[in-house]
Protein backbone atom coordinates (compact mmCIF):
# COMPACT_ATOMS: atom_id res chain seq x y z
CA UNK A 1 0.00 0.00 0.00
CA UNK A 2 0.99 3.65 -0.35
CA UNK A 3 1.88 4.03 3.33
CA UNK A 4 4.28 1.08 3.14
CA UNK A 5 5.84 2.39 -0.07
CA UNK A 6 6.40 5.78 1.58
CA UNK A 7 8.27 4.09 4.43
CA UNK A 8 10.53 2.28 1.98
CA UNK A 9 11.26 5.51 0.10
CA UNK A 10 11.93 7.45 3.30
CA UNK A 11 14.35 4.71 4.35
CA UNK A 12 16.39 5.32 1.20
CA UNK A 13 16.53 9.12 1.64
CA UNK A 14 17.00 8.84 5.43
CA UNK A 15 17.72 12.16 7.16
CA UNK A 16 16.82 14.15 4.03
CA UNK A 17 13.09 13.57 4.63
CA UNK A 18 12.87 16.86 6.55
CA UNK A 19 13.56 18.70 3.27
CA UNK A 20 10.88 16.81 1.39
CA UNK A 21 7.13 17.29 1.64
CA UNK A 22 4.55 14.53 1.63
CA UNK A 23 3.55 15.71 -1.85
CA UNK A 24 7.16 15.41 -3.05
CA UNK A 25 7.29 11.80 -1.91
CA UNK A 26 3.89 10.87 -3.38
CA UNK A 27 4.79 12.48 -6.71
CA UNK A 28 8.06 10.53 -6.83
CA UNK A 29 6.19 7.29 -6.11
CA UNK A 30 3.71 8.09 -8.89
CA UNK A 31 6.53 8.72 -11.38
CA UNK A 32 8.37 5.58 -10.30
CA UNK A 33 5.17 3.58 -10.75
CA UNK A 34 4.82 4.99 -14.28
CA UNK A 35 8.40 3.92 -15.01
CA UNK A 36 7.61 0.46 -13.68
CA UNK A 37 4.58 0.39 -16.02
CA UNK A 38 6.97 0.69 -18.95
CA UNK A 39 9.36 -1.99 -17.69
CA UNK A 40 6.82 -4.46 -16.29
CA UNK A 41 3.43 -3.89 -17.97
CA UNK A 42 0.41 -5.13 -16.06
CA UNK A 43 -1.97 -7.18 -18.23
CA UNK A 44 -5.64 -8.04 -17.86
CA UNK A 45 -7.91 -10.46 -19.73
CA UNK A 46 -11.59 -9.74 -20.38
CA UNK A 47 -14.22 -11.22 -22.68
CA UNK A 48 -16.31 -8.92 -24.87
CA UNK A 49 -19.28 -9.64 -27.13
CA UNK A 50 -19.49 -8.50 -30.73
CA UNK A 51 -22.44 -6.41 -31.80
CA UNK A 52 -21.79 -7.58 -35.34
CA UNK A 53 -19.32 -6.28 -37.89
CA UNK A 54 -15.57 -5.66 -37.76
CA UNK A 55 -15.39 -3.77 -34.47
CA UNK A 56 -15.53 -4.81 -30.81
CA UNK A 57 -16.42 -2.86 -27.67
CA UNK A 58 -13.51 -1.91 -25.44
CA UNK A 59 -13.36 -3.90 -22.18
CA UNK A 60 -14.66 -2.34 -18.98
CA UNK A 61 -11.17 -2.11 -17.46
CA UNK A 62 -9.67 -0.36 -20.49
CA UNK A 63 -7.76 2.80 -19.49
CA UNK A 64 -6.42 5.76 -21.43
CA UNK A 65 -2.92 4.30 -21.15
CA UNK A 66 -3.97 0.77 -22.14
CA UNK A 67 -2.44 -1.08 -25.08
CA UNK A 68 -3.98 -4.03 -26.90
CA UNK A 69 -1.97 -7.25 -26.71
CA UNK A 70 -4.19 -9.82 -28.40
CA UNK A 71 -7.72 -10.66 -29.63
CA UNK A 72 -8.55 -14.35 -29.17
CA UNK A 73 -11.31 -15.91 -31.29
CA UNK A 74 -12.74 -18.48 -31.06
CA UNK A 75 -12.27 -18.44 -27.28
CA UNK A 76 -10.66 -21.46 -25.61
CA UNK A 77 -9.19 -23.18 -28.66
CA UNK A 78 -5.91 -25.10 -28.36
CA UNK A 79 -3.66 -23.87 -29.73
CA UNK A 80 -5.18 -20.43 -29.26
CA UNK A 81 -6.46 -18.61 -32.34
CA UNK A 82 -5.99 -14.87 -32.69
CA UNK A 83 -7.48 -12.17 -34.89
CA UNK A 84 -5.47 -9.17 -36.07
CA UNK A 85 -6.68 -6.11 -34.18
CA UNK A 86 -5.91 -2.44 -33.81
CA UNK A 87 -6.96 0.49 -31.67
CA UNK A 88 -8.05 3.39 -33.84
CA UNK A 89 -8.09 6.73 -32.04
CA UNK A 90 -10.91 8.92 -33.34
CA UNK A 91 -12.22 12.28 -32.04
CA UNK A 92 -15.04 10.39 -30.32
CA UNK A 93 -12.61 8.06 -28.56
CA UNK A 94 -10.78 4.77 -29.08
CA UNK A 95 -12.28 2.11 -31.33
CA UNK A 96 -11.20 -1.54 -31.52
CA UNK A 97 -11.04 -2.80 -35.09
CA UNK A 98 -10.52 -6.46 -35.98
CA UNK A 99 -9.47 -8.18 -39.17
CA UNK A 100 -12.70 -10.12 -39.62
CA UNK A 101 -16.47 -9.62 -39.67
CA UNK A 102 -18.23 -11.33 -36.75
CA UNK A 103 -21.86 -12.11 -36.13
CA UNK A 104 -23.74 -10.44 -33.30
CA UNK A 105 -23.31 -12.24 -29.98
CA UNK A 106 -19.91 -13.77 -30.81
CA UNK A 107 -17.49 -13.66 -27.87
CA UNK A 108 -13.83 -12.62 -28.08
CA UNK A 109 -11.17 -12.65 -25.37
CA UNK A 110 -9.00 -9.53 -25.12
CA UNK A 111 -5.62 -9.27 -23.44
CA UNK A 112 -4.48 -5.70 -22.79
CA UNK A 113 -2.35 -3.61 -20.49
CA UNK A 114 -3.57 -1.44 -17.61
CA UNK A 115 -1.57 0.89 -15.34
CA UNK A 116 -0.12 -0.28 -12.05
CA UNK A 117 -1.70 1.36 -9.01
CA UNK A 118 -0.21 2.27 -5.63
CA UNK A 119 -2.80 3.86 -3.35
CA UNK A 120 -4.21 3.61 0.13
CA UNK A 121 -6.49 0.74 -0.90
CA UNK A 122 -4.86 -0.86 -3.98
CA UNK A 123 -1.29 -1.92 -4.66
CA UNK A 124 -0.56 -3.90 -7.83
CA UNK A 125 3.25 -3.94 -7.64
CA UNK A 126 4.49 -7.46 -6.78
CA UNK A 127 6.26 -7.80 -3.46
CA UNK A 128 9.46 -8.87 -5.20
CA UNK A 129 9.68 -5.50 -7.00
CA UNK A 130 8.45 -3.10 -4.32
CA UNK A 131 11.94 -2.29 -3.05
CA UNK A 132 13.13 -1.58 -6.60
CA UNK A 133 10.25 0.85 -7.26
CA UNK A 134 10.88 2.56 -3.92
CA UNK A 135 14.57 2.89 -4.86
CA UNK A 136 13.64 4.57 -8.14
CA UNK A 137 11.29 6.98 -6.36
CA UNK A 138 14.02 7.84 -3.85
CA UNK A 139 16.46 8.44 -6.73
CA UNK A 140 14.09 11.04 -8.20
CA UNK A 141 13.90 12.79 -4.83
CA UNK A 142 17.68 12.80 -4.47
CA UNK A 143 17.98 14.34 -7.94
CA UNK A 144 15.70 17.14 -6.75
CA UNK A 145 17.84 17.63 -3.65
CA UNK A 146 20.98 17.67 -5.79
CA UNK A 147 19.60 20.52 -7.89
CA UNK A 148 18.38 22.41 -4.81
CA UNK A 149 21.73 22.10 -3.01
CA UNK A 150 23.44 24.20 -5.69
CA UNK A 151 21.11 27.12 -4.95
CA UNK A 152 21.28 26.97 -1.15
CA UNK A 153 22.94 29.73 0.86
CA UNK A 154 24.98 32.73 -0.25
CA UNK A 155 26.74 32.00 -3.52
CA UNK A 156 29.27 34.79 -2.89
CA UNK A 157 30.97 32.79 -0.16
CA UNK A 158 33.49 30.44 -1.80
CA UNK A 159 33.64 27.93 1.04
CA UNK A 160 29.88 27.57 1.13
CA UNK A 161 29.81 27.24 -2.66
CA UNK A 162 32.29 24.38 -2.47
CA UNK A 163 30.29 22.67 0.26
CA UNK A 164 27.11 23.00 -1.78
CA UNK A 165 28.73 21.49 -4.85
CA UNK A 166 30.01 18.59 -2.73
CA UNK A 167 26.55 18.00 -1.25
CA UNK A 168 24.97 18.18 -4.69
CA UNK A 169 27.43 15.61 -6.02
CA UNK A 170 26.69 13.34 -3.06
CA UNK A 171 22.95 13.45 -3.77
CA UNK A 172 23.55 12.82 -7.48
CA UNK A 173 25.80 9.85 -6.73
CA UNK A 174 23.23 8.30 -4.41
CA UNK A 175 20.53 8.83 -7.05
CA UNK A 176 22.59 7.04 -9.69
CA UNK A 177 23.21 4.15 -7.33
CA UNK A 178 19.50 3.76 -6.59
CA UNK A 179 18.56 3.86 -10.28
CA UNK A 180 21.17 1.16 -10.89
CA UNK A 181 19.61 -0.84 -8.05
CA UNK A 182 16.24 -0.57 -9.82
CA UNK A 183 17.51 -1.73 -13.21
CA UNK A 184 19.54 -4.55 -11.69
CA UNK A 185 16.57 -5.78 -9.63
CA UNK A 186 14.41 -5.92 -12.76
CA UNK A 187 17.21 -7.30 -14.93
CA UNK A 188 17.03 -4.48 -17.46
CA UNK A 189 19.42 -1.93 -18.92
CA UNK A 190 23.11 -1.77 -18.16
CA UNK A 191 23.09 -0.42 -14.60
CA UNK A 192 23.31 3.15 -13.44
CA UNK A 193 21.44 5.85 -15.30
CA UNK A 194 23.40 8.49 -17.15
CA UNK A 195 20.65 11.10 -16.59
CA UNK A 196 22.30 14.23 -15.22
CA UNK A 197 21.17 15.42 -11.83
CA UNK A 198 18.76 18.32 -11.90
CA UNK A 199 17.73 17.89 -15.53
CA UNK A 200 14.19 17.27 -16.69
CA UNK A 201 13.37 13.59 -17.04
CA UNK A 202 11.62 12.79 -20.32
CA UNK A 203 9.61 9.61 -19.81
CA UNK A 204 9.62 7.54 -23.05
CA UNK A 205 6.21 6.93 -24.62
CA UNK A 206 4.80 3.44 -24.92
CA UNK A 207 5.61 1.59 -28.11
CA UNK A 208 2.71 1.53 -30.55
CA UNK A 209 3.49 -1.98 -31.79
CA UNK A 210 2.85 -4.74 -29.26
CA UNK A 211 2.85 -8.38 -30.33
CA UNK A 212 1.75 -7.46 -33.81
CA UNK A 213 -1.03 -5.13 -32.64
CA UNK A 214 -0.85 -1.71 -34.28
CA UNK A 215 -2.31 1.51 -32.96
CA UNK A 216 -3.35 4.05 -35.59
CA UNK A 217 -3.93 7.68 -34.75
Amino acid sequence: MLADMKKLVEGFVRDETTRLSADDIETAISLATQRYDQDRPRTKVEDVVSAGGDTLPLPASWATESELVSVEHPVGEYPACYLPGSIYTAPSGDLLRIGDVLSSGVECRLTFTVPHVVSGVVDTIPGSNREAVAAYAAALLLEQLSAAAINDGDSTIMADSTDRRTKSQEYASRARGLKARYTEALGIGSGASTQAAGTTVAWPSRARLTSGIYRHG
